[in-house]
């Protein structure tokens, strides 16, 4: 279970967001170096022509990852509503129906063979995040014994009698004295110890 994600009706816009900026960037970078690729001869004709090609050819990158991430996440939120339960399994039927119903205008063939492809993409990552989840907790839980042993405790507080009868703490004249060799009986031996008067 994903616990940084946020809830289902926010998701989808945030996921919307972060797609429409990944094809953004990503678009602009591709595009800018195939335009300066395919340009005339020349620094300066190359970089016009990347220029243009991310102006033409970006915004419909950008626009079509937005789809792809609002369709997913949508169905994704639909499934979390249907089964009470988020786990893998929604991330693999959501890539498929998200699939199928980007190219639903091109044909029952082209649907199934898209719905096929983004269920195992989302299946190539869920295992591979989950394979990478596990070997992480491993070396987690072999890690932690020995950690735990060489990490410094926490000073135990001794508790003794004091010369009236009550129970006090040592520990501040157990570090004093490791200073001076004596433990300070007064306020005017710390004085003393300060080089103050």
């Amino acid at each position: 279970m994903e616990y940084t994600r946020q809830p289902c009706p926010i998701r989808i816009v945030e996921d919307c967001g972060c797609a429409f900026m990944m094809g953004t960037f990503g678009g602009a970078l591709f595009q800018s170096l195939k335009g300066f690729r395919d340009a005339p001869s020349g620094l300066r004709r190359g970089l016009y022509g990347g220029l243009d090609s991310v102006k033409l050819k970006t915004p419909g990158i950008a626009g079509s990852f937005a789809v792809w991430g609002a369709t997913f996440s949508t169905v994704d939120c639909a499934l979390v509503h249907y089964r009470q339960r988020e786990d893998s399994w929604n991330s693999i039927v959501s890539g498929a129906t998200t699939g199928g119903i980007l190219a639903a205008r091109q044909g029952v063939r082209q649907m199934a063979n898209s719905a096929v492809i983004g269920c195992l993409v989302l299946a190539l990552i869920e295992g591979a995040s989950s394979a990478v989840a596990t070997i992480y907790a491993a070396e987690d839980q072999s890690i932690a014994p020995a950690a735990a042993q060489g990490k410094p405790q926490r000073p135990q507080w001794e508790v003794a009698q004091d010369r009236d009868g009550t129970k006090q703490g040592l520990e501040f004249e157990r570090v004093m004295a490791g200073h001076t060799g004596t433990a300070p009986q007064s306020l005017l031996d710390l004085v003393k110890m300060a080089n103050v008067v």
